[in-house]
């Protein structure tokens, strides 16, 4: 698409940077390995200014929940556990989740997160990953096919990488808006010409980055001749109000 280098090989860089950013992904294993640096340790003695001579404890917070466990167990397996999780939300109870709170400067609390970094090799056998790699082999593919098309088109699939960001909600939301923009902006609506075609895929993309709720998105991509996400759906909880009072009984 560019073998003058005129673009400075701007899709291969992209591709490179954003693709670095994913499959870095956070898991339980990944926090508890940051949690337990070294580097960590002396970047919070320098935040809280801490002499040579005082105490310093930290506990960290955690609250891992179905999804997470389920991430680091085979296919099967994770699918039961994600099937329990949904089940118990659809009957009107929360999400499963498991708070814990970590003493980091102790034996037992620093040995706990060592022992829990050293899994890295469950990471790729889990589930998460599987999915992780497929949708990234989508993204790939997509940038891929673009660039065949029109170099312009490649760019902007490429910058779509960034759509990949944080963690837990946000970062399944950003998946969700990337998988389809590439299903329905980058092939499946008609354009006139790969140009416009690139042109509704980057303001799709901005439109996505500046308005988590997706709202900005949705219309971006209906005024381009693209479906709008589909809703999902969430469970009704009813709960007593405990500050409500109660209601005099009537007397005939």
């Amino acid at each position: 698409a560019d073998p003058a280098a005129a673009q400075g090989y701007a899709i291969t860089r992209e591709m490179a940077r954003w693709l670095a950013l994913w499959m870095a992904f956070d898991d339980i294993v990944r926090v508890a390995d940051l949690k337990s640096s070294a580097q960590r340790w002396q970047r919070v003695h320098g935040e809280v200014k801490a002499g040579a001579g005082d105490l310093l404890q930290v506990y960290d917070h955690f609250k891992p929940g179905a999804a997470e466990f389920a991430a680091l167990l085979p296919a099967s397996l994770a699918a039961r556990v994600t099937r329990w999780d949904r089940q118990r939300v659809a009957r009107g109870k929360a999400p499963w989740a498991m708070p814990l709170k970590v003493g980091t400067h102790s034996v037992f609390g620093m040995l706990s997160l060592r022992l829990l970094a050293s899994l890295k090799w469950l990471r790729v056998r889990g589930s998460r990953f599987a999915t992780e790699q497929a949708l990234i082999e989508q993204w790939l593919a997509g940038v891929v096919r673009g660039t065949q098309a029109h170099w312009q088109l490649g760019h902007e699939i490429a910058l779509c990488g960034r759509l990949i960001k944080g963690y837990g909600s946000t970062n399944e939301r950003g998946k969700d808006n990337l998988m389809h923009v590439l299903e329905h902006l980058a092939t499946g609506a008609a354009f006139a010409s790969n140009e416009l075609r690139a042109a509704a895929i980057a303001a799709a993309r901005n439109a996505a980055l500046l308005d988590e709720a997706g709202k900005a998105l949705d219309q971006t991509l209906v005024s381009h001749g693209a479906p709008a996400r589909p809703v999902k759906a969430q469970p009704i909880r009813w709960v007593d109000n405990p500050h409500r009072k109660p209601r005099a009984a009537r007397t005939t």
